[in-house]
């Protein structure tokens, strides 16, 4: 789709990686060339997760279903391993994946969303993601086809376009306000949810816009996922232990994940981080499932990425230190 090399080991693949405005653009696009091309009938999602994209793919003429699986839980995969049918599993936080090793007849498409250099590391058939949430970029997703696959009949969409433009202003204007060159948010947040809106609209079903092209080729992807690990590291040596909560990184992943033992632990301590200008994630809100639920209650996940200093990540540390000290 782009021609372009870029400085970047992740868009060496650009020979078989297709760039789209999202990462729901990406795999909605993938399962419609399977449907066209080679007749797939059902694909299953895992239970936990962006629910969002999920109900952007529904459309397609294609079975969806959901497959019990989430990162905190030791679930057997249980699918109908049958040809014409389509798996999609998740490298969750960039720390855990659904081992997929029993099934020999479906398609298996990963979710590397939360581990962009892992693309070609698995024996996935596909790999799709959203580059948003590793990489300072508004919008972005992209997906690997096989050799001598391509798309055909998608372009760059005008509501795209000034999709990113929005995007733009609003981290602009959020980078202000966190340096207290804004009194308030309102402005920031409203460009904000005005974007995120627009990527549940099928008018942003579009290629990956040029300038944001052009923005991508000019980031060190490796060098911000390298500091991003060094960061997480950093963070949980600096945590001292408690039983209120639990870490499930490993030195590696897209942000620190906590896994609080009750809900109302997870809430407090969010609003005490929120209160210091620390905003954590919730990932994924508005679950289906009970257990599901029960783990999106408890989660929270903390950024240290390539944005932050020794100093910040230490001082964030701190702060999640001096909470449970006082509970």
């Amino acid at each position: 789709m782009y021609s372009e090399k870029g400085q970047s080991k992740f868009l060496d693949h650009q020979d078989d990686l297709n760039l789209f405005f999202s990462g729901r653009a990406a795999i909605y696009n993938l399962l419609k060339l399977g449907i066209s091309k080679y007749g797939w009938k059902k694909v299953g999602f895992p239970s936990y997760y962006c629910h969002e994209v999920v109900e952007f793919c529904r459309e397609l003429d294609i079975e969806i279903e959901y497959y019990p699986y989430n990162p905190v839980e030791d679930n057997l995969i249980d699918w109908d391993d049958k040809e014409g049918t389509v798996l999609v599993t998740v490298n969750f936080f960039g720390i855990k994946k659904a081992n997929t090793d029993s099934l020999k007849n479906a398609v298996i498409i990963e979710d590397v969303t939360h581990d962009l250099l892992s693309i070609g590391e698995s024996s996935a058939d596909y790999f799709f993601g959203s580059l948003r949430k590793q990489l300072p970029i508004g919008v972005g997703g992209f997906c690997k086809l096989k050799k001598n696959e391509t798309f055909v009949d998608v372009c760059e969409t005008l509501e795209a376009h000034e999709t990113y433009q929005k995007k733009n202003v609003a981290m602009f204007l959020k980078s202000d306000y966190l340096k207290d060159n804004l009194e308030s948010n309102i402005l920031y947040r409203q460009y904000y949810e005005e974007a995120e809106e627009m990527f549940e609209n099928h008018l942003t079903n579009s290629v990956m816009p040029q300038q944001a092209v052009s923005q991508l080729q000019t980031l060190p992807i490796e060098d911000f996922i390298t500091t991003t690990k060094e960061n997480i590291s950093l963070g949980i040596r600096q945590l001292r232990p408690t039983n209120a909560y639990r870490i499930l990184n490993n030195d590696n992943g897209f942000c620190l994940v906590l896994y609080c033992e009750t809900n109302e632990i997870r809430n407090s301590l969010r609003k005490y981080l929120i209160d210091h200008k620390i905003f954590p994630a919730i990932l994924w809100p508005h679950q289906i499932f009970e257990k599901d639920k029960d783990l999106q209650n408890k989660i929270l996940c903390i950024h240290m990425d390539f944005r932050y200093s020794h100093e910040e990540v230490i001082y964030i540390a701190d702060r999640i230190n001096k909470y449970f000290e006082n509970v």
